[in-house]
């Protein structure tokens, strides 16, 4: 009896492993100079199971070592950043970095169409976080 409940309980954990080894996990890099975007964005985004936020970036050039060092899957990327602006940036990464997903997030509704063509997978203007959850929800296949 209490071997055939151990075995039980071990499948149950083998199952559990296997389901959990499945379930797509993304790593998730904010690059934002505001600070107020980047504090809202990680516990927003940090609730959807299976996405890790593992690096924020203020400016421009931290982004792109954070994108090198890390490797992420998903880049949230504003425009308007210090130092190296995220259309610098975008292209910079589609360069090196062509299976990262990249989501510019911006006030500057005018810039879609150019990010698009420059090779962002994304555009969604600061007003779109919902939009943002769905994309990631499509990403990590739910």
């Amino acid at each position: 009896m209490i071997v055939a409940s151990f075995l039980k309980s071990l499948s149950l954990l083998v199952m559990h492993d296997v389901l959990c080894a499945n379930k797509k996990q993304l790593k998730v890099v904010i690059a934002d100079d505001s600070a107020a975007v980047r504090e809202l964005l990680k516990p927003t985004l940090s609730r959807i199971d299976g996405l890790h936020i593992t690096g924020m970036a203020e400016n421009g050039v931290e982004a792109l070592q954070l994108v090198k060092e890390l490797n992420p899957d998903v880049l949230v990327l504003d425009i308007s950043m210090p130092k190296k602006s995220g259309i610098d940036v975008l292209k910079e990464i589609r360069k090196d970095h062509l299976s990262t997903v990249i989501i510019m997030f911006s006030a500057e509704p005018t810039l879609c169409e150019f990010c698009l063509a420059s090779g962002a997978d994304y555009f969604l203007q600061k007003t779109e976080i919902m939009e943002m959850i769905d994309i990631f929800s499509q990403l990590l296949g739910n």
